[in-house]
C-alpha cells in the first residue's frame, strides 16, 4: 500500500489557494462594480442614433485596459493552482482497498477473488504494458487483494484502518517540501525569508498606511500641508481674492511643490516658457516670477497657464500636465470649502474667493484665459466672445470671424437652427468635422431655471410666517429646472437613470463631473451666508418633462400615458423620479425675481427659440401646458422641479439685500443670481414668547384636524359597514331579498323602462 507522503507540498498548494481565493474574489468583485458605476454616468452629449458598440467590442475594449488583463492573468493562475491542488489531493486520499477493488464493505473472499481476475485482465503487466497501469496494478490492486484476502491483515484494516495494524498520526505543514527539508544550508535563508514576509513586510505596510492616513485628508485626498498653506501661510486664500489671483495661492499646493523636475525636461520647460511669455508678456519684467520661486512651482503655474491659453504641451510634460490640471480641480474645490469658514467678527465666510475658486474651475475645465472669464463677470462688450470661447476649436480669428456673421456670444449661437450654425461655422474657419465638435457641445450647454427662491424660518408644511429672529436657523430654499438643447433634438441620446452628469469638456484630461454651487451672499460687504454644491439630475428630469411634457411620445395618440418604448429616452431621473418632492407653497419672506446674468444665461427666449429652432410659440405653448400634462404622463416621466436647500444662522438684526447664485463649475456664463431680501427682528423675550405661543397653538390646531378626520373615517368606515350589512336581507343564504332595495322601481312607466333597455342594448352592442 502506499505510505503516506512525506512532503507537505499538496496541503501547500491548498493553503495556497485558500489565501489567494481571498485577495482575487474582492478584487473582482470591486472591479465588476467599478465598471457597472461607470455606466451610472449621464452623457447629454451621446449620439443615439450611432450605433451602440456590441458586447463583444464592449468586452475587448476593457480586455485591452492593463488592468483588466492583469485580472485575467491572476484568474488563470488560480484556474492552474486548483488543477494542481485535485492532482495532489489524490495522493492524501486514504487507502480504501474495496474502493481500490470495486467492491462493497463486507465483501466475501470469492467475490473479492472475482473482483482481483477483473482488474488483473486490465491491469496486469502481461494484458496491458502501460507503465502507469504496471504502476497501479502493484501498488494499489495487489495490496488490496493481499489486504483483504489475509485474515490478519483483513482484521487490523477493519479495526485500525491500515491493515499493518495501529498507525502513529503525522501531522504535516502547510509549507513547501523544500522550506521543512531539514538542510543546514537553507536554514538561514528560510529564517531570513519568514522574518522578511511574516514580520517586516507586515509592519511596513502598516506604517505606510499610518504615514498616508496621515498625510492626507478630506474625500479629495489633498495634503495635509497644502491645507496650511491655504488657511495660515501669506500665500493662504484672502479675504479680496478673486479670479485673477486664485493661482497665486494654487501653485503653492504642496502637491506642486513635491513635483519633480528632472533635467531631461530641461528642452520642454524652455519651448513652454516661450509659450507662456508669448501669451503674457507681461511677465518678462517679473524676475521674481521666474527666479525666486522653487522650479516646480514655476512649471505648474506655466502648465496652467498654456492650458488656458489652449497652447500646445511639448510630449516631455504631458504627464506632469495631466497631473497638474487633475489635482488642480480637487485643490480649488478646497479653495472654495475654505473660503466658506466662518470667519469673525460676524461668522460668515468670503464671498470673492469662493466665487473666484469656482470661476476658475470653469476656466480650467473649458481651458478659457482668465482675462476673457473677467470679462463675462464685469460685463464688458467682451464678455459674449468669452462664453463662445469655452466652445473646442474656437480661438481668437474664429471669434473675429464670427462676429462679422452678427454671432457674438452663444446665445446668438444657440438660436440659429442647426443647419444655419453648420454653415456659420464652416464660414468662420472650421472644417466639418471641427464644425461637429461645436455643435455637440452647444447641445449640452445647460440653461438654469430659478422658479422660486424664498427665504425664512423652515416649519413642517414648509416656510413659517414668522419673523426671523437673531440666532435662528434660516432655511433658503430654491425650485431648480434644467434644460438642454438636446432634449428636443431626436438624433441626441436621452438618458434614462444616472446618477452624476458628465460635462462636456474635450480639452480637461480625464472626465468632469458636472455640479451647481448654490450660495446666498451679501456681495457689497463680501459675506457669505452659506453654500452648498449640487447635482441637478431631478432639476433636468424636470426640464425634460417641461419641454416636451404635451408631445412625448404615446401622449397625442393615447393620453392614458402607457408609452411606448421610445418614452423610456425622456425619462431622465435619479432613482424614482415619481418620489421626488415637488416645490414648496409660495410663502416666507423671500424675492422671487430672477435677475439674469450678462451673457443672458438665464434668458428664456433664447433657449426657447433655439429649442424650438424658430417654433418659439409652439414651445411656449407645450411648457404653459406641461403642469396640465404631467400628471397624465408615465410614472416614470412624472418629475417635479428640484428643491435646493441651503440652511445658515440668522445674522444681526436688520434688513438684507442678499443674492442667490446658481455658479456652475464646468460651464463659463451659466451662471444665474436672484435678489433675496432678508429682515432679522432683534430677539426679544417677549417676540420669543409669543412665537412660542404661536406654535403651540398651531400644533394643538394640528391635532385637533388629524382627529377630526380619523373620527370622520371611523363614522365613514361604520357606514359602509351598516350598508354592506343591509345590502342582503337574509343572514342565512347571503342573498338579497326582493323588494329589499329600489322600492321605487315600480312606479317608472312602460315607456322610461323601453327606453331604459333600448340604451342598455345599445351600450352593451357598442361595448
Amino acid at each position: 500500500m502506499a505510505e503516506q507522503q512525506e512532503g507537505s507540498s499538496p496541503l501547500f498548494a491548498i493553503f495556497f489557494l485558500s489565501i489567494y481565493s481571498l485577495l482575487l474574489i474582492p478584487i473582482t468583485i470591486w472591479r465588476l462594480c467599478a465598471a457597472a458605476g461607470s455606466e451610472d454616468v449621464v452623457k447629454p452629449w451621446e449620439v443615439a442614433q450611432k450605433r451602440k458598440p456590441s458586447a463583444l467590442t464592449r468586452f475587448f475594449r476593457r480586455l485591452s485596459k492593463p488592468s483588466t488583463f492583469l485580472l485575467l492573468l491572476g484568474w488563470l493562475v488560480w484556474v492552474a493552482l486548483l488543477w494542481y491542488v485535485q492532482l495532489a489531493a489524490q495522493d492524501l486520499t486514504p487507502f480504501d482497498p474495496f474502493a481500490i477493488l470495486q467492491v462493497s464493505p463486507g465483501a466475501e473472499k470469492s467475490e473479492i477473488s472475482r473482483a482481483y481476475r477483473k482488474l488483473s485482465v486490465q491491469f496486469h503487466p502481461d494484458k496491458n504494458p502501460d507503465p502507469a497501469a504496471h504502476k497501479y496494478f502493484a501498488e494499489f490492486i495487489t495490496k488490496a487483494y493481499k489486504a483483504l484476502t489475509d485474515p490478519v491483515a483483513r482484521k487490523n484494516y477493519e479495526q485500525y484502518g491500515h491493515p499493518d495494524g495501529p498507525q502513529s498520526i503525522k501531522l504535516n505543514v502547510a509549507l513547501p517540501e523544500w522550506l521543512i527539508n531539514g538542510d543546514a544550508k537553507q536554514a538561514p535563508l528560510v529564517l531570513g525569508g519568514l522574518v522578511l514576509f511574516g514580520i517586516l513586510l507586515p509592519l511596513g505596510v502598516a506604517a505606510r498606511y499610518l504615514l498616508v492616513s496621515n498625510k492626507y485628508a478630506g474625500p479629495n485626498q489633498v495634503m495635509a500641508e497644502t491645507m496650511e498653506i491655504f488657511l495660515r501661510s501669506k500665500f493662504a486664500v484672502k479675504e479680496s481674492q478673486s479670479l485673477a489671483r486664485v493661482l497665486d495661492t494654487l501653485v503653492y499646493a504642496m502637491e506642486f511643490i513635491n513635483m519633480p523636475v528632472p533635467a531631461e525636461q530641461g528642452p520642454g520647460l524652455e519651448e513652454l516658457r516661450k509659450t507662456v511669455l508669448r501669451l503674457h508678456p507681461e511677465l518678462k519684467e517679473k524676475s521674481q516670477w521666474w527666479k525666486k520661486r522653487k522650479s516646480s512651482i514655476v512649471k505648474a503655474h506655466m502648465l496652467l497657464l498654456a492650458h488656458l491659453g489652449r497652447a500646445e504641451i511639448p510630449d516631455s510634460l504631458l504627464a506632469d500636465h495631466k497631473f497638474v490640471l487633475t489635482k488642480s480641480a480637487l485643490l480649488l474645490e478646497e479653495v472654495v470649502k475654505i473660503a466658506t469658514l466662518p470667519r469673525p467678527p460676524l461668522r460668515l465666510g468670503w464671498l470673492a474667493p469662493a466665487l473666484g475658486g469656482l470661476e476658475m474651475l470653469q476656466c480650467i475645465t473649458q481651458a478659457v484665459s482668465v482675462q476673457s472669464r473677467k470679462a463675462v463677470g464685469q460685463n464688458s462688450k467682451n464678455a459674449g466672445e468669452a462664453t463662445l470661447a469655452q466652445m473646442p476649436h474656437l480661438d481668437g480669428e474664429t471669434l473675429k470671424r464670427l462676429g462679422r456673421k452678427r454671432v457674438r456670444s452663444l446665445a446668438d449661437l444657440l438660436t440659429l437652427p442647426q443647419t444655419e450654425q453648420t454653415a456659420t461655422l464652416t464660414q468662420a474657419g472650421l472644417t466639418a468635422a471641427q464644425a461637429e465638435d461645436v455643435q455637440t457641445a452647444l447641445v449640452s450647454v445647460p440653461t438654469v431655471h430659478l422658479q422660486k427662491v424664498t427665504c425664512g424660518l423652515q416649519g413642517e408644511d414648509g416656510v413659517d410666517d414668522f419673523d426671523v429672529m437673531e440666532g435662528d436657523v434660516v432655511t433658503c430654499s430654491a425650485t431648480v429646472t434644467l434644460t438642454r438643447p438636446s432634449h428636443t433634438m431626436q438624433a441626441f441620446r436621452r438618458p434614462t437613470t444616472g446618477s452624476t452628469v458628465q460635462a462636456f469638456a474635450p480639452l480637461f484630461p480625464g472626465a468632469r463631473e458636472e455640479k451647481w454651487y448654490f450660495c446666498l451672499a451679501d456681495a457689497p460687504k463680501n459675506a457669505l451666508l452659506g453654500l452648498c454644491p449640487e447635482s441637478l439630475l431631478k432639476a433636468e428630469a424636470a426640464g425634460v418633462v417641461e419641454t416636451l411634457g404635451p408631445h412625448l411620445p404615446g401622449q397625442e395618440e393615447d393620453d392614458s400615458g402607457s408609452g411606448d418604448d421610445e418614452s423610456e429616452h425622456f425619462a431622465l431621473e435619479n432613482g424614482d423620479a415619481s418620489d421626488s418632492a415637488g416645490p414648496a407653497e409660495n410663502g416666507g419672506k423671500g424675492a422671487t425675481t430672477t435677475k439674469s446674468r450678462p451673457d443672458g444665461g438665464n434668458s428664456r427666449n433664447h433657449s426657447s427659440q433655439h429649442l424650438a429652432n424658430g417654433n418659439g410659440k409652439a414651445l411656449a405653448a407645450s411648457k404653459e401646458a406641461a403642469g396640465k400634462k404631467r400628471s397624465r404622463l408615465p410614472a416614470a416621466m412624472q418629475a417635479e422641479p428640484q428643491e435646493v436647500v441651503l440652511q445658515f444662522p440668522a445674522p444681526a438684526p436688520g434688513k438684507y439685500d442678499l443674492t442667490f447664485y446658481c455658479v456652475s463649475d464646468c460651464w463659463v456664463g451659466r451662471d444665474v443670481a436672484v435678489p433675496v431680501k432678508l429682515r432679522v427682528a432683534e430677539a426679544t423675550r417677549a417676540e420669543r414668547e409669543g412665537r412660542a405661543q404661536r406654535q403651540l397653538a398651531a400644533q394643538e390646531e394640528a391635532a385637533l384636524l388629524d382627529s377630526e378626520e380619523e373620527d370622520a373615517d371611523d363614522d365613514e368606515d361604520k357606514e359602509d359597514d351598516d350598508d354592506a350589512a343591509g345590502e342582503y336581507d337574509s343572514d342565512e343564504t347571503g342573498t338579497e331579498e326582493s323588494g329589499s332595495d329600489n322600492d321605487d322601481d315600480s312606479d317608472v312607466s312602460l315607456p322610461e323602462l323601453e327606453e331604459q333597455a333600448g340604451s342598455k342594448s345599445a351600450y352593451d352592442i357598442n361595448a
